[in-house]
Order: C-alpha cells, then sequence, then structure tokens
C-alpha cells in the first residue's frame, strides 16, 4: 500500500485550525479560572493584560476597555481571582488568551499571602536593616547575572563611560526558572572568594513570576550573609523583590546599577577643577595675609631700626662727647704733668748748670770729677755754659 502524499501547511493554517477548533470547543468558550493576578499592565488605549498563575502555570487574560469600565472587582498584583470569559486565539502570533467579560474577587493570592509572610518573616528577624554604604571608587566589581542578553553589555557600557579604570567579571546564573534560587546563591558565595569590592545581582525585564527566584529566602539569606556589599538590580520600577529589600542598594535596571556602583569621570573632573580653584583661592588668600603680615612687620622693623639708629646716634654723640672732654682733660694734665718733668730735666740738664757759671773739665771722652784723675800736663777741654776751651794741667792739688 503506497504512503499517503504529505501534506505541507502554513502557520496560518495551523494557527487557524487551532482557533477553530478553541472556538467550537464548548468547555472553552464558558470558562471560570481562578488565579492570581500577575505582570498586571494596561495600555493606552485602556485595555488591561495579566497573568492568572498558580503554583506551576500561568494563563494570559485581557479585559478590553469597554468591559473594564464596569468590571466592579479590584484588579490588583497578587489579589485572587476568578476570572470568567471565553478562551481566543490571536493567530498572527500563535498565542491564546482568556478573554474576560466578569472578575470576582477571591481575596489575596496564594503567592502573595506566601510572599507576605515571607516578608514579615526576614523582617522581624533584621534581614531587611542592614544598609551598608557602596565604596566610592571600586576597584573591582562582580556582577551575578545570566552571560547571555543585553544586561552584561548594558553594564560593561556604563561602567566604561563612567568610571573606566574599574574592571568587571561575570559570575554566571540563571535567574529564571527553579535552579535560579540555588544558581544565584552559588553566585553570591562564590565572589566572596574573590577581590571584588562590589556585587551586583540583576537580571532583565519579565514578568513579575519570572522573579520569582529573586523573592527566594534563599537568596535573601546569602545577600545578607554577604560580607560584600549588594546591589539589587531586578525587573521594573514597580517590581520589589525580597531580595531588593536585603540588598544594601536597591535600583530599578543593571544599567542603574553600574551608574550606583561608580562615580562618574566627569563629575569627578569638575570636583577637582572645583578643589582646584578653591585651593588655589585660599593659597591667594593665605599669600596676601603673609604678605600683610610681612609688610606690617617689616615697616615696623623699619620704625624699630629708625628709633634704635637715632638713639645709638645719640649715645654716641653722649659718648663722644664725653670722650672729647676727657681727652682734653687727660691732655691738661699731661701738659701739666710734661711741664713740670720737662722743668725737672732741664733742672738736671749738665748744660744748664754750665749756664750758671758752672763749668765741665773733660780728658779725652770722659768727664773728670775728681782733680786726682789729672796729671801735670794733661791736654783738658773744659766746656762752660756757652762754648769750650783747651789748656793744660800745670799743677794738680787733691
Amino acid at each position: 500500500m503506497e504512503n499517503a502524499k504529505e501534506i505541507v501547511v502554513t502557520p496560518s493554517n495551523v494557527n487557524g485550525l487551532i482557533s477553530r477548533l478553541v472556538k467550537n470547543e464548548q468547555r472553552l468558550v464558558n470558562l471560570a479560572v481562578r488565579g492570581e493576578i500577575t505582570s498586571l499592565k494596561f495600555s493606552s488605549a485602556g485595555h488591561c493584560y495579566f497573568n492568572l498563575s498558580d503554583k506551576s502555570s500561568k494563563l494570559s487574560v485581557i479585559i478590553w476597555s469597554r468591559v473594564f469600565s464596569r468590571i466592579g472587582a479590584e484588579i490588583e498584583e497578587g489579589k485572587s481571582v476568578i476570572c470568567k470569559g471565553a478562551v481566543s486565539v490571536y493567530e498572527t502570533s500563535g498565542t491564546y488568551s482568556l478573554v474576560c467579560n466578569e472578575v470576582i474577587t477571591d481575596g489575596d493570592g496564594e503567592q502573595s499571602v506566601a510572599l507576605d509572610e515571607l516578608v514579615k518573616k526576614l523582617k522581624s528577624e533584621g534581614v531587611f536593616d542592614r544598609k551598608r554604604p557602596l565604596p566610592e571608587f571600586p576597584k573591582k566589581i562582580a556582577v551575578v547575572t545570566s552571560p547571555t542578553g543585553a544586561v552584561v553589555h548594558d553594564i560593561e557600557t556604563t561602567l566604561e563611560g563612567r568610571f573606566p579604570c574599574v574592571k568587571m567579571f561575570v559570575v554566571p546564573a540563571v535567574v529564571q526558572g527553579g535552579d535560579a534560587p540555588d544558581s544565584i546563591v552559588c553566585g553570591i558565595e562564590y565572589a566572596q572568594t574573590t577581590d571584588a569590592d562590589v556585587i551586583i545581582i540583576c537580571r532583565g525585564g519579565g514578568a513579575s513570576e519570572d522573579l520569582s527566584a529573586f523573592n527566594s529566602e534563599r537568596v535573601a539569606r546569602a545577600i545578607f550573609q554577604s560580607k560584600i556589599p549588594v546591589i539589587s538590580a531586578v525587573g521594573h520600577e514597580i517590581d520589589i523583590t525580597i531580595s531588593d529589600l536585603a540588598a544594601d542598594k536597591t535600583v530599578a535596571t543593571p544599567t542603574a546599577a553600574a551608574v550606583a556602583a561608580v562615580p562618574d569621570k566627569g563629575e569627578l573632573l569638575h570636583r577637582l577643577e572645583m578643589f582646584e580653584t578653591a585651593l588655589s583661592d585660599k593659597l591667594n588668600a593665605k599669600l596676601m595675609q603673609k604678605y600683610a603680615e610681612v609688610s606690617s612687620f617689616k615697616k615696623r622693623m623699619d620704625e624699630l631700626l629708625e628709633l634704635s639708629y637715632k638713639s645709638r646716634e645719640d649715645r654716641l654723640s653722649v659718648l663722644s662727647d664725653n670722650i672729647k672732654r676727657s681727652m682734653n682733660k687727660k691732655l691738661e694734665i699731661s701738659e701739666i704733668t710734661l711741664e713740670k718733668h720737662r722743668q725737672l730735666i732741664s733742672a738736671l740738664d749738665p748744660l744748664s748748670v754750665l749756664k750758671r757759671g758752672y763749668s765741665t773739665v773733660k780728658l779725652g771722652e770722659k768727664i773728670i770729677s775728681d782733680a786726682g784723675e789729672l796729671s801735670v800736663g794733661d791736654d783738658v777741654e773744659i766746656m762752660f755754659g756757652s762754648g769750650s776751651a783747651e789748656a793744660e794741667i800745670k799743677k794738680v792739688r787733691e
């Protein structure tokens, strides 16, 4: 028997077939589905989109704006509700959703209640209380995240633009799914063995149920036990996870985490310029102050020197006058003494004696003071007060 000819169809054929099957399935036309609202968002046209989640699965739900305006139930993240409506296939993308026309509030969802209880427990233990300051100038940053995707590139680009001297290394981790909590914990623990100054745990955006790994108690405790400051950048601004509460710093996106982790080189340069200007101004002011002090000191010294010079000049003048008077007095005394000595010497001068009528007899060069020194016939010289005469000894009388 020959094989039947293979039929090849297009995606549109398949999606159209599934759409018709869904429409013809009565059990999918009038459904009442209980679940917890997650990933709630609204379009600019007023349409409401969310997922109905349970512990193991989720169902996409759409409430058109015309229906949403008349629904009285509260549509809030984490609420447990019963949504009534029909399953519809969007053939263009091959997706399906529950098109809801009635919502019945069913209290808080199990996941929301469990999360609230965990938050209360960790808060009572002080897990959320520690908020360490980040280092101002980190040298190395550990990024615990999935190595694929745009997250790593975004952080690298931001760090390079703001503070290029910092080094970054990625600690690969699974950030979504059942294995994610253990993987993130292992990443945080591994970072403790490195010389990292800051740890960033992050992931890109996603639905709120995709962030469940970051609501894990194990992850929160690993962050709390980290000896290195931790920045949490999980999801978007509307999503607050337990990891955010436990971290030292919480930001909305991985890019914002890079901004928080390092200073901006432009701001640092501006601060340096301001410091330089302020320091220059202070130095100039100090120099001007010292110059004024030196000028004042110099002026005072000049005045003191002038005063001292005048005082010394007056003192020298007085001393000079005293010396002159003293010298004149001594000269007068010396002249008197000299005159006395001159008169004494004059009195003792042989010539003076001779001038008074006495004479001196010399025998050769010898002055004769005793007649016994002469002999008859000696030629002698007789010296008078004025002049001399030669004579011969005729007779000696002793």
